[in-house]
């Protein structure tokens, strides 16, 4: 029982911190370069962001903001009553579009990872509990071209993306330092 706790446990963890850093000025240690907060409008919240060094040393950050008034029209979403007002299967295909436009030469395309978020978690709890969104990360089929594109720099911007519950694509904003 101990045993399938921590395997389910452990990446969870490691989901949830590398979430925690959203809209604070937290920086990734495993990269050792430093981003400030950026600076998006007042209307606009952080929901999802990380950063990563390429093959370059180059530090990439990525972020993904929203309009608080397009997060205020969301559907709402409880977790319990009924299911989610968009499928994971519809968000994944939602979240595929924009991927095979940015590599239109990969031929197929996996599900490497999705999880369901509320942008607002850092808030006191309030009405925006019930807005939800998803992060869906995904990769290529072919371990060769998969390795390939994890060479290139800010391939994560493209192969991640976050979904909003009514089919919205939020586009995400990349950040490049020496």
């Amino acid at each position: 029982m101990k045993n399938r706790l921590a395997k389910v446990l452990l990446p969870a963890a490691i989901v949830a911190a590398r979430m925690s850093c959203q809209a604070q000025q937290v920086y990734s240690s495993s990269v050792g370069s430093f981003f400030p907060a950026p600076q998006h409008s007042p209307d606009e919240i952080s929901v999802y962001s990380y950063s990563f060094k390429d093959s370059s040393n180059e530090t990439t950050c990525v972020e993904w903001d929203v309009s608080t008034n397009i997060l205020a029209r969301q559907p709402r979403w409880d977790g319990f009553s009924v299911e989610a007002p968009l499928s994971i299967r519809k968000a994944c295909a939602l979240a595929l579009r924009p991927v095979r436009g940015c590599f239109p030469e990969v031929q197929s395309w996996s599900v490497n990872w999705f999880i369901m978020f509320n942008p607002y978690r850092d808030e006191p709890i309030t009405a925006q509990q019930d807005i939800w969104c998803y992060a869906i990360t995904l990769v290529p089929r072919d371990p060769l071209v998969r390795v390939h594109l994890e060479q290139q720099a800010a391939s994560g911007a493209a192969e991640t993306q976050i979904v909003l519950l009514d089919g919205t694509v939020v586009q995400p904003r990349v950040l490049k330092k020496k």
